[in-house]
């Protein structure tokens, strides 16, 4: 393939592609005009493996730059704010599409800054939905892949800005570079490969308000210090706070653990009112739930709790992830195609 091959289609979807799939019927709903099964409205190129030995794509089949940046707009505001069908629904045809461009990012080698226009919205569609979908049934959404594919977004977001001279980033893109690290952070809380990152980042990264937010919950989280977490990720703005929460299963078990060192007697007691405010449940219920799930003691009042070290079920896989309402209440505040595309962070 030639290194220097450049698109020149300015439609959502080459003509070729959208003359066969038209033909094959093999249109998607969102593609259709008005949900009638035989009227097309707006096709999107769809997401194609390479396959080996096949013939380097004509530039024509290749779409423009600009036409890329429209192609996500439309894809991470109109079609991500329709209300017709579930979001998980939702979620398939932009994950395809979206990957559909990355793979055009890639074949037409764009530089970083080309990249990164392109690749950060990415990110946050895939951080967004990862939380948005955390409650959904693995025949309806894979956390796993989503998780793989926001990895590797983000992985080769940072690879970009770590080509670019940190002083040569206006105040706009500095901020994007701040939020894109802190998600990364967020999203890998607890691994030594993420926080050795941060650290070793430049001031003009490091000194943003929202990224040492982030900074400061990894290190009390490596420290072991629950609490301060806790207290942190309340105060994350919107997708942060989402990816954050997205780890506060596994910080409630833990809390549970020293709880049940710490308050192990027969004599101690722990009111469920301070404990489920403590650990951000909405209801006191949910913290009863887990204290079932856990075989942690509830008195017969259930105004208290007791702890016994003996009795904490350690074995058990950690609680699925949920949404959690101080985190939806902050996406209730904001627009979402405008933190998608980056519009305000």
């Amino acid at each position: 393939m030639s290194n220097n091959i450049k698109g020149t289609c300015e439609q959502f979807c080459p003509e070729a592609e959208s003359k066969l799939r038209i033909k094959e019927k093999l249109l998607h709903y969102y593609e259709l005009k008005n949900g009638e099964r035989t009227v097309p409205g707006l096709l999107v190129k769809a997401f194609a493996r390479s396959a080996a030995g096949v013939k380097a794509p004509r530039t024509k089949d290749l779409r423009t730059e600009r036409c890329l940046q429209k192609t996500v707009e439309y894809l991470l505001k109109d079609i991500v704010l329709d209300k017709r069908r579930p979001y998980n629904f939702v979620y398939d045809f932009v994950f395809d599409r979206l990957r559909a461009v990355r793979q055009e990012v890639v074949m037409q080698r764009y530089d970083e800054k080309q990249t990164l226009k392109l690749l950060e919205p990415m990110v946050m569609f895939l951080a967004y939905s990862r939380y948005r979908l955390c409650e959904e049934q693995i025949d309806n959404f894979d956390p796993k892949i989503c998780n793989q594919h926001l990895q590797e977004c983000l992985k080769r977001a940072l690879c970009c800005y770590d080509e670019i001279d940190v002083q040569s980033l206006n105040l706009n893109e500095l901020n994007r570079r701040s939020f894109l690290e802190a998600i990364y952070l967020l999203f890998n809380l607890g691994t030594s490969e993420a926080l050795n990152r941060a650290l070793g980042l430049p001031t003009e990264v490091s000194k943003s308000e929202v990224f040492a937010s982030a900074f400061q919950i990894a290190i009390h989280y490596h420290q072991g210090n629950f609490y301060r977490v806790l207290v942190g990720i309340q105060k994350l703005p919107h997708i942060l706070s989402a990816m954050a929460s997205l780890n506060l299963q596994k910080l409630r078990s833990k809390v549970y653990l020293v709880f049940a060192h710490a308050y192990n007697s027969t004599q101690l007691m722990v009111p469920t009112s301070f404990l489920s405010k403590l650990l951000l449940h909405e209801e006191v219920a949910d913290l009863l739930a887990d204290c079932k799930y856990y075989n942690i003691k509830i008195c017969d009042d259930k105004k208290n709790i007791q702890f016994m070290k003996s009795d904490f079920n350690t074995n058990i896989v950690v609680m699925k992830e949920k949404h959690e309402c101080f985190v939806d209440k902050k996406f209730e505040k904001v627009y979402l195609p405008e933190i998608l595309l980056l519009k305000r962070l």
